[in-house]
């Protein structure tokens, strides 16, 4: 008798008992096949060593306890759970706890609970040959030490490159007139993290294709338009503080001086204002509460009669500040982003040299050359089929590691007697940094994703 798949999502929250729910729902998939190496079949994703340790531990420890069992036994919390919900006998989940766990044993290489990484790297050693790969690359986990060292073999190259030269010169006398260490190497190394950042590729291969020369042209445009922007703001608070003086207003008229004190920090140097939306000043101006209490009616005549334009004015200000900040939060990075395509040929070369890739790297190397390929020849490669998924922390699981892993498991969905749970909370994510997705587990938690039919 067929079974049809079936997908299943486990909110876990804290305390919930999440590997106790784990193992159980593994423990019913072998114990209810007569086919004792169904095991095999089953891939169990946890996100660090610790939980597949402890969850293959768990399994092990339990199967045990049931294969050692005698009737006068006190029952542990898992096997009446397992009676009831398999519809076994003591008898024979006895008898196929031994027969598992003895399997087991002597196959433990295909007992598969690993992290998401060994599996990614399992993958890649798989499909060597068709990434382009060497045989026998080494992996490197130590990301930061090869990032330090591609920025030195740029940094070594002041002097001989002379477009380079010039920005990172003209960077490094930057940071000194604003007091910081003229030493650039920590923030281009800083920049370098992006390269590895999944959240960020996208963007970043539109960088690497851009040439120095085009950064440093961008610079010259924008550095003319911050001179614009600067002149434009001086000019509107000139505009406002000639109306009041036009309109015979002192300025403490206005409550507190507070608008015309902007208006002249204003005619100011630019670079020294901080505007914030949410003060006072803000406030006071939304509201129109220009003037306090108890003041002459030729004076609030006279300033209500200007407030149309003086909430304009300060609108314009802000218009054209928020121009201003961007460009200069884009020229404070520019430096560093212009030479991130060369800091990754530099980490190119020293991959290549020394017959490496970055573990980092790996689920970016997946979806640009095997997306595309069919489950059956992935299968193939790997040398297993699985049936049975279980994905554990999957608030944690990045876009890419997620988008890698459906075709596996569409293909073995689309069969029957194949299963999918994963298991998370959301509340818990805590590596958006490395690409963690929640929002990805929340999705599958909904009524409306591609597996809630199965």
């Amino acid at each position: 008798m067929s079974h049809p798949s079936t997908f299943q999502v486990y909110n876990a929250s804290a305390g919930s008992g999440k590997t106790f729910t784990l193992v159980k729902e593994y423990l019913k998939i072998i114990l209810n096949s007569p086919d004792q190496r169904l095991y095999q079949q089953i891939l169990a994703i946890t996100f660090t060593n610790k939980a597949a340790a402890e969850m293959k531990d768990r399994i092990l420890e339990t199967l045990q306890r049931f294969a050692m069992m005698d009737e006068e036994d006190e029952e542990d919390g898992m096997l009446p759970i397992l009676l009831s919900e398999t519809g076994l006998s003591k008898d024979l989940i006895k008898i196929r706890a031994k027969e598992r766990l003895q399997d087991i044993l002597k196959n433990y290489a295909s007992f598969h609970i690993k992290t998401i990484d060994s599996f990614t790297n399992k993958l890649i050693k798989s499909f060597a040959f068709e990434l382009g790969l060497t045989a026998d690359f080494e992996v490197e986990l130590d990301t930061d030490s090869i990032l330090k060292e591609a920025v030195d073999v740029v940094l070594s190259k002041i002097g001989i490159d002379k477009e380079l030269t010039r920005l990172l010169v003209s960077f490094s006398k930057e940071k000194t007139l604003e007091d910081k260490s003229w030493d650039i190497s920590k923030d281009l190394f800083n920049i370098s993290k992006l390269i590895l950042n999944e959240n960020h590729s996208q963007e970043l291969d539109k960088l690497v294709v851009k040439s120095l020369k085009s950064f440093s042209e961008l610079s010259i445009r924008l550095r003319k338009e911050q001179r614009i922007y600067q002149a434009g703001i001086k000019e509107i608070g000139q505009k406002a503080l000639d109306l009041i003086s036009e309109h015979g207003i002192d300025h403490k008229d206005f409550q507190r001086s507070q608008l015309p004190k902007f208006f002249i920090k204003m005619t100011q140097k630019l670079e020294d204002k901080d505007f914030n939306l949410e003060s006072s000043t803000s406030r006071n101006v939304e509201q129109r509460n220009f003037y306090g209490k108890n003041k002459p009616e030729r004076v609030t005549s006279a300033i209500d009669n200007i407030s149309d334009q003086l909430v304009n004015l300060y609108g314009d200000v802000f218009s054209v500040y928020e121009k201003f900040k961007l460009n200069e939060l884009i020229l404070k990075n520019l430096v560093p982003l212009a030479v991130i395509k060369t800091i990754n040929q530099a980490l190119e070369e020293i991959k290549t040299n020394n017959n490496i890739r970055l573990n980092a790297e790996f689920n970016q190397l997946i979806s640009d050359h095997l997306i595309n390929e069919p489950a059956a020849f992935i299968y193939e490669k790997l040398g297993e089929r699985f049936k049975h998924f279980f994905i554990d922390e999957m608030q944690d699981t990045s876009m890419l590691q997620w988008q890698n892993l459906i075709p596996l498991i569409d293909n073995a969905l689309s069969a029957e007697a194949a299963s999918l749970m994963l298991v998370g909370d959301a509340k818990q994510a805590i590596y958006r940094w490395r690409g963690g997705r929640a929002e990805q587990f929340i999705s599958l938690s909904s009524d409306h994703n591609d597996y809630r039919s199965n």
